[in-house]
């Protein structure tokens, strides 16, 4: 009797395009499913990225994953029609909880709730991360108004207001002065849900990779940011680069192993970002999953290493070796935001694949198409371009000149 897999997905798929969105997590290309037998849990975007012409009995949709009720009652007929499951797959950050409770709910193996909120919650990672003697900002939960406003008076400012367990700096808010922060906590109605943070001048750079059963690291490369995430929230382009420099990947690639051990990561992907700030490392928050973006495409057509293959091998228990790479060149990527206010209307996007060096391949919009607002970063933007074969000063270079060439043209669209 083969091994059974619940998988949960909430990503499409855009076979047979020039759109790579989540190419690298197709299941098909991850799993054999002769070896074993695979059920699929989906809203109605995941649905689609299912195998094609995989059994449509085991393709079960949900209208909203978020639903647990729905999802567990589900989970609970699967178990009792057909058997436990022996592995639950989830790659989102967004299901990770929900995956965790499954297996709590079933006796499977795998990261349980206690694993997943060390790497949720911001709250947990940095207060084990501060008792293990590793930096980490200043920072309070938020519990009232009059708390923040005193907390803010011990930080600083400026300062930042985050979701405890948000991702893609979605709902963050920097606020520069004391009026700042009472208008962004007057925005709020889950304030008891967020933290407020010293802010941290510095690059920040991220280090991604897998663990295996025992924490032992597989795989890992570190990049530094274009900007940052909440820049690109308010519209400035956003990427990164690999860091090619033996002396920067040092100093990361030993910060990265050391919170790694003390938060006693097994058996995942991570996605670790920090602040340098020049005198030193400091810790800014982990996830314990593939990185967004152009991350993964990037890694994998730098170095071969597909992140969400490791990591499932690595789930499912199957032996892997460690994956070398010596970094001598590099790679990166950019995104260009939608202009605002959307929907907007292309008029013309300039495409750069050809023009700019160590550049090998763009998501454009053509003149017609319509800019819509699609959560997440891997969707159509103004632009998307990937780099790959400089080092990390070529590739800094190459950002810079793609910036300076592009262009789009687009106008509002009356969508009534």
């Amino acid at each position: 009797m083969p091994e059974r897999i619940l998988f949960i997905n909430r990503w499409p798929q855009y076979r047979g395009g020039e759109r790579w969105d989540n190419r690298l997590a197709r299941p098909e290309d991850l799993i054999d499913h002769t070896e074993y037998q695979v059920t699929y849990i989906c809203d109605a975007a995941g649905a689609t990225g299912a195998p094609p012409g995989h059994e449509p009995a085991a393709v079960h949709l949900v209208e909203d994953l978020d639903d647990r009720a729905a999802v567990f009652a589900l989970v609970d007929a699967l178990v009792a029609e057909d058997g436990p499951f022996t592995h639950v797959i989830a790659l989102s950050e967004y299901l990770l909880d929900l995956a965790a409770t499954i297996r709590e709910r079933h006796g499977i193996a795998g990261p349980g709730r206690a694993q997943v909120d060390r790497f949720r919650d911001k709250t947990t990672m940095k207060t084990v991360l501060g008792e293990a003697g590793i930096a980490v900002p200043r920072w309070a939960r938020c519990r009232s108004a009059g708390q923040v406003r005193a907390e803010a008076g011990r930080l600083g400012f400026p300062l930042i207001l985050k979701p405890v367990r948000g991702a893609s700096s979605q709902g963050v808010y920097k606020a520069a002065s004391p009026e700042e922060l009472r208008d962004a906590v007057a925005e709020l109605s889950d304030l008891d849900e967020y933290e407020i943070e010293q802010y941290v001048a510095g690059d920040i750079l991220h280090a991604d990779g897998v663990v295996d059963a025992d924490g032992h690291c597989l795989f890992l490369v570190v990049s530094r940011y274009v900007s940052t995430c909440l820049d690109f929230e308010q519209g400035t382009p956003f990427g990164s680069i690999i860091q090619t420099e033996p002396l920067v990947r040092a100093a990361a690639e030993d910060f990265t192993l050391r919170c790694l051990k003390a938060l006693d990561l097994t058996s995942s992907a991570f996605h670790l970002e920090f602040f340098d700030t020049g005198r030193e490392l400091v810790f800014l928050e982990i996830g314990a999953r593939v990185p967004g973006a152009d991350v993964p495409n990037v890694i994998h057509d730098v170095t071969g290493v597909n992140l969400f293959r490791l990591w499932i091998d690595a789930l499912l228990g199957r032996p892997v070796a460690a994956s070398g790479h010596d970094f001598a060149t590099g790679g990166g990527w950019l995104m260009i935001p939608r202009p605002q206010p959307l929907p907007q209307r292309v008029i013309d996007a300039t495409s750069l694949v050809g023009r700019i060096p160590y550049m090998y391949k763009e998501l454009v919009p053509s003149p017609g198409d319509v800019l819509r607002h699609v959560g997440g970063y891997a969707t159509l933007q103004a632009g998307r371009f990937l780099y790959r074969g400089g080092t990390q000063d070529q590739i800094a270079a190459a950002v810079r000149e793609t910036l300076d060439a592009f262009r789009l043209t687009a106008a509002p669209v009356n969508d009534d």
